[in-house]
């Protein structure tokens, strides 16, 4: 039997199981421009599978329409259900058990601190922070020439483009798209595996911190800075609200899909 979730927006994904009762995901892209961009991360999963020690997917098929690998153990902390546009929930979240924080912290660490001689042995593009901050400049003037962006949050974003003071100094290999849709979990609520590495790249290490903030709120997104901080993740004095401004440049994220996907 093969189940459906039509919850993603780039993939259709399927659940089936073969003869010898393994389970396997089967994501078939629903745009061309979708199939292109799974070069990427391909590049990224067959990298992670040496560099991490928490699940990754292990890709057995890479075609134009399907991508098939064996199901990880665990699963999603959350689903997104299309009818209600919103989380079905895995595990307790309010409040949100200190084993999902915990080892999600772990999990980003153990991402966040791949030396980077070893991303550039994969021939994975590194940036500086510079560049990164250039890039956002870049394509907020492309959403705004697009559609136009409003005074107010405008000048939000060139201010927290312009404050050294919020940015990081380093720069970390990334999932990208973090969010407990994406977060494969235990029975314990402890996170065992993560998925769908679309958006996998070396970039600003907040941006993994971004799924819990908008989901969980400020005191969510302290409580799991602390915890990375305990883990050993490198943290900087107003990490938080840089994060915070992150998310206020969430609006841009959803026109460029819009641009992408022309929807």
């Amino acid at each position: 039997t093969i189940s459906l979730n039509e919850s993603g927006l780039d993939f259709q994904v399927a659940f089936g199981e073969d003869e010898q009762g393994v389970e396997w995901v089967l994501r078939l892209p629903r745009r061309p421009d979708v199939y292109k961009r799974t070069k990427s991360e391909k590049q990224a999963v067959d990298f992670l599978q040496k560099n991490v020690s928490f699940e990754v997917p292990k890709w057995k098929v890479h075609e134009k329409d399907l991508i098939a690998y064996p199901k990880l153990t665990g699963k999603p902390a959350a689903t997104i259900d299309p009818q209600i546009q919103n989380y079905v929930w895995e595990i307790e979240h309010k409040p949100v058990s200190e084993n999902f924080v915990n080892t999600l912290a772990e999990t980003l660490v153990d991402l966040h601190n791949i030396p980077e001689e070893n991303i550039t042995a994969h021939h994975i593009n590194i940036k500086t922070i510079q560049e990164i901050r250039n890039d956002f400049q870049r394509r907020m003037n492309k959403v705004k020439e697009t559609y136009g962006v409003a005074d107010e949050l405008w000048n939000r974003w060139q201010q927290w483009l312009e404050n050294d003071e919020l940015w990081p100094q380093h720069v970390t290999m990334i999932h990208g798209d973090l969010h407990p849709g994406h977060i494969m979990v235990d029975n314990e609520a402890n996170v065992t595996g993560l998925i769908d590495w679309t958006e996998a790249t070396h970039s600003d290490p907040s941006m993994d911190f971004m799924g819990h903030h908008r989901v969980f709120g400020d005191e969510g997104l302290e409580q799991l800075i602390t915890a990375y901080d305990k883990a050993g993740g490198e943290t900087w004095p107003r990490m938080k609200e840089h994060i915070i401004e992150l998310n206020g440049v969430f609006p841009m994220f959803i026109a460029e899909f819009a641009m992408e996907s022309g929807e």
